[in-house]
């Protein structure tokens, strides 16, 4: 579908035309894969409900040393880089105590 979207002539007025065309011409360009996985995030996080969203952002502030060990993790990623240098898909990927706390907390619903 990103290939049959990339190559037509036909612009469309939707998500994935907006992701695309914002894609071009950057330094930190999205692979398909970051794209279908930012749709899918996009879709799933409209049929989550605002009270259970909420509720997961709690999460931190009951287990303050899960917001400090987060903090931590995404502090020593971004130190590794150069300051101009966007944070990309192969640093989401290494924070493993982060995507921890996200799928607990999803799973608490």
């Amino acid at each position: 579908m990103i290939a049959d979207r990339r190559s037509s002539v036909c612009a469309r007025d939707d998500m994935l035309d907006a992701l695309l065309s914002g894609n071009e011409g950057t330094r930190a360009k999205l692979s398909d894969d970051q794209i279908i996985d930012l749709l899918i995030t996009l879709i799933y996080s409209g049929y989550e409900t605002v009270s259970t969203t909420s509720m997961k952002a709690e999460v931190p502030v009951r287990q303050p040393q899960s917001s400090r060990q987060i903090r931590k993790e995404h502090l020593d990623i971004r130190k590794a880089k150069s300051p101009e240098d966007p944070l990309d898909w192969n640093d989401y990927k290494s924070m493993t105590f982060t995507k921890a706390v996200i799928y607990e907390t999803s799973r608490q619903r």
